[in-house]
């Protein structure tokens, strides 16, 4: 997970063309280098100031929650962390108003409870792992060839078998199958979600496969 963190905002942005593009592709480009500097706060807020003006477009409060999210792994400070995971709820909520049934915006709703079960595993692991689950199963069912919501749903599941001191090798196929599903990203908006392949690149070395 630490390794989505430092590297997925770099990578989307070198994804995106560099041309100036609308007052829209600026000021996405702007949020992307905010949160490549580790200037969370700065980077969500004006994702979310670029959705009140994008009102029917579900992509900026899907990154503006992404964002928090992702930085709650590496938060130290619970109470800071909750705030980051509260206002993440409320971006994604309204994302999922933008567009609903999307199968990237419940996948991230996923990894958005796996934010507090890292928090506090003690206290939210019984809670919300099967929400977690359920999540990322709805996620593929909406879209079985969204590659972020297959491998979010391993990478759970290796989360939690790693805790039990499991095999982890035995979840090598599922990942082999699954990286396959990011060689051909959904064309449309150029910020649309492609990213995720090297955390399944890291996480396959993690787990031994060959």
């Amino acid at each position: 997970m630490k390794n989505y963190i430092s590297l997925l905002s770099l990578i989307i942005l070198s994804n995106i063309a560099l041309s100036q593009g609308t007052a829209y592709e600026q000021g996405m480009k702007k949020a992307f280098s905010l949160w490549g500097e580790n200037k969370t706060t700065e980077a969500s807020a004006l994702f979310e100031r670029i959705a009140l003006a994008e009102k029917e477009n579900w992509l900026p409060y899907y990154y503006a929650a992404n964002v928090l999210i992702a930085s709650s792994f590496t938060t130290e400070d619970k109470v800071k962390t909750n705030e980051m995971l509260k206002k993440a709820e409320e971006h994604i909520a309204a994302a999922h108003v933008a567009s609903p049934d999307n199968s990237e915006i419940t996948t991230l709703e996923g990894v958005l409870y796996t934010g507090y079960v890292a928090m506090e595993p003690e206290v939210y692991a019984m809670q919300y792992s099967n929400k977690i689950m359920g999540l990322h199963e709805k996620a593929l069912k909406l879209n079985p060839d969204n590659p972020r919501a297959r491998f979010n749903k391993i990478e759970y599941e290796i989360g939690t078998a790693r805790f039990f001191g499991q095999d982890l090798s035995t979840f090598c196929d599922a990942l082999k199958e699954t990286k396959p599903l990011f060689e051909n990203p959904e064309k449309g908006d150029a910020f649309f979600p492609s990213y995720g392949v090297e955390r399944l690149d890291a996480t396959m070395t993690q787990c031994g496969c060959e």
